[in-house]
């Protein structure tokens, strides 16, 4: 089969939320004196600051704890590429779980009932802290437990979507086959273009590339006829274990609905389901004779309890194409680990786990 025609990796760096180049550094810091926070939560109408919490580094945007006598607040500045009717949909959607009793932070309004205002060029938000157990837990009682939740989330989902246009995300974390195909085949010749003469590991990530696009290959023609005929639905679009919250074993909150979106929904699972194969592999790895070894049963145990709370149980469409889509989504991480600061130890390290996905995807009926 003929490559898809060749486009730069520039037209694809604004439609992911990987862009190292504006978004990788300190500087992107809000840095705000304490009066200019005050003013802010004012503003809100949260009381008097008492403490200024060191700020948090994320993907894109950028989080600046704080207290007051009202309690704990997380003051998020945008990336600056969102826009006030995107935020106000995320809004929309976050308040209409929070009433429905789906665990998220709350958003904070203004005096003037809006729930975001502007710092430069940046637009700003406030949510309420969750309390919650730090670090991200891994064990299959927590995990089966995030299961059940994003079957919760997605009913909720559907049902706030009644009624509700989209807005959808200005960036974008996931990128179709032609376009994975694209970056890999771009990384390629940009990591052969590094030195006169590449080194044993720049010679490694580069057949990691090639090998990426190998298995690639089928979907280019699978992948449009397939994912059209499976269930949309309004979806999470960024569902992985750091972004749900636990105290002890009940899960505190899911968090991070920049990516909330109209799409299929199997998307959501197989993005989940590369958390749930690395703890598989990680706990029952050792002294394996092949990837069979692994107890796949603890993965289709969880789709069935994402089914339990699902609005709708997978479809058999879903089940057969669902290793298919672990691996689309997996070689993604590949190509974009090209438009990172250092992507040869990127690609080396997601590449360790390439055959393994690959062997997933041989297996179809993993999930029926």
């Amino acid at each position: 089969m003929n490559a898809p025609s060749q486009q730069p990796i520039e037209k694809f760096q604004r439609t992911l939320k990987f862009n190292p180049e504006k978004y990788g550094r300190g500087d992107t810091f809000m840095e705000l004196t304490l009066a200019q926070l005050q003013k802010m939560a004012d503003a809100f109408d949260l009381g008097r600051v008492i403490q200024m919490d060191k700020p948090l580094t994320t993907q894109c945007n950028t989080t600046d704890p704080f207290r007051t006598g009202r309690g704990t607040f997380l003051l998020r500045a945008r990336h600056g590429e969102e826009y006030g009717a995107r935020v106000e949909y995320l809004h929309y959607i976050i308040e209409y779980l929070c009433s429905h009793g789906f665990p998220a932070a709350p958003v904070m309004r203004a005096r003037d009932g809006k729930s975001w205002t502007t710092w430069g060029e940046r637009i700003v938000e406030i949510h309420g802290f969750v309390p919650h157990d730090p670090g991200v837990h891994r064990d299959w009682r927590r995990m089966n437990a995030a299961a059940t939740s994003l079957g919760d989330l997605h009913r909720i989902l559907g049902e706030a979507a009644v009624g509700k246009t989209p807005v959808p995300p200005e960036m974008r974390n996931d990128i179709s086959p032609e376009q994975t195909w694209t970056l890999l085949d771009e990384g390629e010749a940009t990591l052969g273009n590094l030195s006169a003469r590449p080194d044993a590991r720049t010679e490694e990530a580069i057949e990691i590339c090639r090998r990426a696009r190998e298995v690639l290959e089928p979907m280019l023609r699978d992948y449009p006829r397939i994912i059209g005929s499976l269930p949309w639905m309004t979806v999470h679009g960024d569902f992985h274990f750091w972004n749900v919250l636990y105290r002890a074993d009940q899960i505190a909150a899911v968090v991070d609905y920049d990516f909330v979106q109209e799409r299929e929904r199997v998307f959501d699972i197989a993005y989940a389901l590369q958390n749930v194969v690395n703890h598989l592999r990680n706990v029952h790895g050792s002294r394996l004779r092949g990837w069979g070894d692994l107890k796949w049963d603890n993965t289709r145990m969880w789709v069935d309890h994402y089914d339990e709370a699902a609005p709708t149980p997978l479809t058999k469409e879903e089940r057969k194409w669902l290793p298919m889509e672990i691996l689309r989504v997996f070689l993604v991480g590949i190509a974009t680990s090209v438009l990172q600061d250092d992507p040869v130890e990127l690609i080396l390290k997601q590449g360790q786990d390439l055959e393994m996905f690959v062997w997933i995807s041989e297996q179809k009926d993993l999930f029926v």
